[in-house]
């Protein structure tokens, strides 16, 4: 808690959240920084039975898509809800908006526990996705209001690994509730938004007061930040390997143990902390080479995963990766709020999160072909390859058009 009392003394004097009573302004604080652990529960409630899941619905075709579209209609619903995110989110409803996004979401992650016919749970995933976008919508878009300047940058960095230990948390639980009571067990941490929802209640008393922003402050429209969001997407492709592809390189190693299965994203996910943390000194130093770097040490772990010829040394693989991994969504944020007006965040926070959930869900329908053709140890090396030929491409734009690649 250290660490985010130096934030709140970093509120200027225009932060509307320094007008809440102490008490009042810690839960909120509290509550945006944890908000992002119920997207995760998206993922972390199902990955570590992917095998359990194949099993049971696989049929006669495809088993491993058959399991992995469990996991992937959520950010399907991300993406759509994302697109959306500017109608249905705005300056005025901010918080009735993430009042009935939290109730949706719990309600709809509950619905793994009672849901048998697999094509009625694909679209409670759905629905999961989109009220958890919506969410995180509203719920970014109030932190932006409430606080400005180097303090939101703070909160965006440790949002990020708050939400990563979210992750590691919910993935190694989900592990063993799978483990020991069956697939449907881990959808019981969906009570996490019930309960948050409560406490928004309660800190979340009074209207949202939007910051005051000076007119000479110069700002890029929505669509002019078309290359974040497109960098953003493929990026996020990469990011779900730990988690989508992951559990069936395994699989062929011989590792099948849930449990097992489980420690790996949920290490890329501690790494990902632990780099997050780190993302304000790295990005004040690096600016938008903090890409550069993040994609190369991803695109190295994923070819020394497809390389390696035992757990261990996939674990250390994972290291590499999560260092650049959670750099990654921290970077997309906090470029999108430094060049958004109020107005126009929703939007923008919507898109980006858009494009991030829509790689999720190409992961699967992008590596399947290189999966059934050359194995899924080529997969990782050929993402791999492609992540780092993106390093080499940014750098190179970058160092060439510094004075004009502004929307990076």
């Amino acid at each position: 808690m250290a660490v985010i009392s130096g934030v709140v003394q970093d509120m200027p004097a225009s932060s509307p959240a320094t007008d809440l009573p102490a008490w009042r302004r810690w839960l909120v604080i509290v509550i945006l920084l944890t908000g992002g652990i119920k997207s995760a529960l998206a993922f972390t409630s199902v990955v570590p039975a992917l095998q359990l899941i194949a099993a049971e619905f696989g049929g006669a075709g495809d088993s491993v898509l058959s399991a992995q579209f469990v996991v992937t209609l959520a950010p399907v619903g991300m993406a759509v809800s994302g697109l959306m995110a500017g109608m249905i989110v705005s300056n005025r409803n901010l918080r009735t908006t993430m009042f009935l996004a939290l109730g949706v979401c719990t309600l709809a992650g509950l619905m793994q526990l009672v849901v048998h016919n697999y094509f009625l749970l694909l679209a409670s995933r759905f629905v999961l996705g989109f009220s958890a976008v919506v969410a995180d919508v509203s719920m970014t878009s109030i932190l932006a209001a409430q606080f400005s300047g180097a303090a939101r940058s703070k909160l965006i960095g440790f949002r990020q690994a708050i939400s990563s230990i979210g992750t590691v948390a919910t993935m190694l639980l989900g592990g063993w509730l799978a483990q020991h009571y069956g697939w449907r067990a881990p959808g019981i941490m969906f009570l996490l938004p019930g309960i948050m929802l409560l406490l928004a209640f309660i800190a979340f008393d009074q209207p949202i007061r939007l910051e005051q922003i000076p007119a000479s402050r110069e700002r890029f429209s929505v669509w002019q930040l078309w290359p974040l969001l497109l960098l953003s997407l493929v990026m996020s492709i990469g990011h779900t390997m730990p988690s989508f592809q992951m559990p069936f390189l395994l699989k062929e190693n011989g590792i099948t143990s849930a449990v097992l299965v489980s420690r790996v994203p949920a290490l890329s996910s501690t790494i990902s902390i632990l780099s997050a943390f780190a993302f304000g000194f790295v990005y004040a130093r690096l600016g938008p080479w903090t890409l550069v770097v993040a994609a190369t040490l991803m695109g190295a772990g994923f070819i020394g995963a497809g390389l390696a010829p035992g757990y261990e040394i996939i674990l250390l693989c994972v290291v590499i990766e999560g260092v650049g991994a959670g750099w990654t969504i921290p970077f997309f944020l906090n470029r999108i709020l430094d060049r958004t007006d109020p107005a126009k965040r929703s939007s923008a926070i919507g898109l980006v999160q858009s494009s991030l959930f829509l790689g999720h869900f190409l992961n699967p329908l992008i590596t399947a072909p290189v999966r059934l053709t050359l194995g899924i140890h080529a997969t990782f090396m050929v993402v791999g390859s492609a992540l780092i030929l993106i390093a080499v491409l940014i750098g190179g734009w970058s160092t060439r058009f510094r004075n004009t690649v502004r929307a990076i």
